[in-house]
């Protein structure tokens, strides 16, 4: 099952643009139609009144329901057209271009807007219509010949190019962003699933221990229980087992009941306090009962009590007998405690503590959470999404800073100029690598410019595209802002907005320039803002990602587990569960113990307790190699079998690859059978692999350094390596 659930980074990020685009459209549209509507010294005529009224509410049913419906873009876009055609009544004033107007404010936002909301293939068309239906209005009215005269139109194309160049920018980081997470996801679940084989390995082993290999041991050396009683042992047992084709535990299990029902099969008295009923999670019930259930049965085969006590509370179950007791201090040879009990209650993030003495019983006291394990929330930005889609962002908007004051600022305030350009390309060094000690003075200087540059100004020029400040100290602003929270960088902007209005209406305090500040606040301040908007709502996407990806990871990583689990049961321990089910399947009819009912017993009890051996040492960094070669093997429909002689050694990584290499090689010639024994001699760890080969010849040449003897089809391989050399403290 794949871990892709789709391209969320690009779904979020491109649903936030889109969210973006629609509030400053309408935002923008909306502002400027009412400043248009109060102008005392507008003049449009009242077709062009009435449709800015109707644009003005239009927008205000756009703000409240935000839709992103295609049809509801596509209405946005047929307004844009018919404001854009409109311009002969609503300016009709031949020299309109010369400044800011509702109709170019309502164009050059939708322009963005769209830009940043929809693919190139659809906003370069688009835009292109935008352009040719406000060349067509403003053609109405300064006649073609004057047309290349409209800087709007040129700003359109500058407006396309960068707000879509910012489109791809996210889109590419954010493509990347999903790939990297779809193969961060593949690996967290491959481990999850690893960790969850493994721990259902060793509670499968542990319920073998607990019911066929404790069953078969006390009936290969003897019994003085009557058959009766061994037949409902065996009958227990084989009901557990059959249970062992691994299925999802229910929510919620009735802990008493299943503590009582465990108990019933016990001849130990037992008596139970507590409450009556008790409902725990059934992942934590099921280690819960299995390790009471162990512990209960040792009471009952070694204890000798006269009574076993069960005390149930809301987090825990200690079980108390007044037996004989024993040294806990002793070696013990066994897997029943440290395994069944202790071993059960850690994988299910619990704990479990057994106390006794010679002769003082034995307690033993199992604990468990009684709250969902606390797990930490999400990281905001574990593959650096925030910060790469910020560089590449910071970056655009440096570029169009830049672009616009190449644009805009002539050739006599090439000082200013040259000094605007300076502050905004001091972003940079914050934006690439976070070092922003350039941004306040850069900051500095553009607040020189926001002054200078409109009391430079002849009073007749303040109102109009000579004072290019106006626009381009905002431009200049808002890479340096990338590194404030956005309200902040918001304040900051809007200051600066404020001081240059204030010097240029200081200049020429009139109502037209009141009314183009107006304009200029809705279409050129209001999409400066959007810009520093959007930088925040890019945390807010990323977020958003982490949380569909966490939920969707958690699903997938339940089911990936279930599959695992299931094939791990059919693979390796279906057929040993089938070994003892016909011996256990006698016991159950109550016949009478035989000698060769003994000897089938103590057989397969040594087959299970050298499985039990050899699970200790599963951990180890060789048998975790090993182990991958006999399940090819047996996958081969080779019968391996595997022992252990003595504990394994300490070896690195290129000592286990010399021993795993050739071990490869021989495992690939085996046919039908194969014997591999890893003993410890001295100071090397050596490997013992006899298999049958399909036919007779020399060994294969990655052999050569092994000692190999061949008979016939059969082959005998030893490989060693030198154990790992204590390394002198230094």
């Amino acid at each position: 099952m794949a871990t892709r659930g789709g391209p969320e980074a690009r779904h979020q990020l491109m649903s936030r643009a889109a969210q973006v685009g629609l509030l400053m459209r309408h935002t923008v549209n909306l502002a400027v139609s009412g400043i248009a509507l109060v102008d005392p010294n507008s003049a449009a005529l009242p077709t062009g009144t009435a449709l800015l009224a109707a644009v003005a509410c239009w927008s205000a049913y756009r703000l409240m329901t935000r839709s992103p419906a295609l049809r509801w873009l596509v209405v946005d876009y047929a307004v844009t057209i018919a404001v854009c055609l409109a311009v002969p009544i609503l300016v009709p004033d031949s020299n309109f271009h010369l400044s800011n107007t509702a109709p170019q404010a309502i164009a050059g936002t939708a322009v963005i807007g769209i830009s940043v909301s929809v693919s190139a293939l659809a906003s370069i068309p688009m835009t292109l219509g935008i352009a040719a239906t406000y060349a067509m209005g403003a053609a109405a009215v300064t006649g073609w010949d004057d047309v290349t005269s409209v800087a709007a139109l040129y700003y359109f194309a500058v407006q396309c190019a960068t707000s879509s160049i910012i489109r791809l920018m996210l889109l590419h980081v954010a493509g990347a962003i999903d790939r990297a997470r779809g193969d961060r996801a593949e690996a967290e679940i491959a481990r999850r699933v690893t960790d969850a084989v493994r721990d259902y390995e060793r509670e499968q082993l542990a319920l073998l221990h607990d019911t066929a290999a404790s069953t078969l041991l006390m009936v290969g050396h003897g019994t003085t229980l009557p058959s009766e009683r061994v037949a409902a042992q065996a009958r227990r047992d084989l009901e557990l087992l059959r249970e062992g084709n691994w299925q999802p535990p229910p929510p919620r299990v009735e802990l008493v009941a299943a503590l009582r029902d465990c108990a019933a099969h016990l001849s130990t008295p037992v008596e139970f306090d507590g409450p009556e009923r008790l409902w725990v999670a059934g992942e934590t019930a099921h280690s819960v009962i299995a390790a009471a259930r162990e512990a209960m049965t040792n009471v009952d085969r070694h204890a000798r009590a006269g009574l076993l006590r069960v005390t149930v509370s809301e987090h825990s179950v200690r079980l108390a007998d007044d037996g004989v007791g024993f040294d806990p201090l002793a070696r013990r040879r066994g897997h029943g405690i440290d395994e069944s009990i202790v071993g059960r209650m850690r994988r299910a993030h619990g704990r479990a503590a057994v106390t006794s003495s010679p002769g003082s019983g034995t307690v033993t006291e199992l604990c468990w959470r009684t709250t969902p394990p606390i797990i930490d929330p999400p990281a905001v930005d574990p593959d650096r999404l925030i910060d790469r889609t910020r560089t590449r962002y910071g970056l655009a908007l440096t570029a169009y800073a830049l672009v616009n004051l190449a644009i805009t600022v002539p050739p006599q305030d090439a000082v200013l100029g040259v000094l605007a350009a300076l502050a905004a390309a001091a972003a940079v060094p914050g934006i690439l690598w976070q070092r922003w000690i350039f941004a306040w003075p850069a900051a500095i200087a553009v607040l020189i410019v926001a002054v200078a540059q409109p009391a430079s100004l002849p009073q007749d020029m303040v109102l109009g595209y000579a004072h290019w400040a106006q626009g381009a100290i905002g431009w200049c602003m808002v890479p340096l802002m990338l590194s404030l929270r956005t309200g902040s960088g918001a304040a900051i902007i809007v200051t600066y907005w404020v001081i240059n209005s204030a010097v240029a209406f200081a200049r020429d305090p009139s109502t037209p320039l009141l009314v183009n500040i107006g304009f200029g606040s809705a279409s050129i301040l209001g999409v400066q803002l959007f810009a520093l908007v959007f930088n925040g709502l890019m945390r807010e996407a990323a977020t958003a990602v982490e949380v569909e990806n966490s939920a969707r990871q958690r699903l997938l990583t339940r089911d990936r587990i279930s599959q695992a689990l299931r094939s791990e049961y059919q693979r390796r321990y279906a057929t040993i569960v089938a070994g003892v089910v016909p011996l256990l399947d006698a016991l159950t009819r109550g016949e009478h113990l035989d000698q060769d009912t003994q000897l089938r017993a103590r057989a397969e009890n040594r087959r299970l307790r050298a499985l039990f051996d050899q699970a200790a040492t599963f951990d180890h960094p060789l048998m975790q190699r090993v182990r991958p070669l006999i399940d090819d093997a047996e996958a081969r429909r080779v019968d391996v079998v595997i022992d252990l002689s003595g504990p394994l050694p300490d070896l690195d990584d290129e000592q286990i690859d010399a021993l795993i290499r050739p071990l490869r090689t021989v495992l690939d010639l085996a046919t039908t059978a194969a014997r591999v024994v890893l003993t410890t001699a001295g100071d090397q760890a050596e490997i013992s692999v006899v298999v049958d080969r399909a036919a007779e010849g020399p060994p294969p040449g990655a052999l050569n350094d092994a000692e190999v003897i061949t008979s016939g089809r059969e082959l005998w391989c030893v490989l060693t390596a030198a154990t790992a050399p204590t390394r002198p403290r230094r």
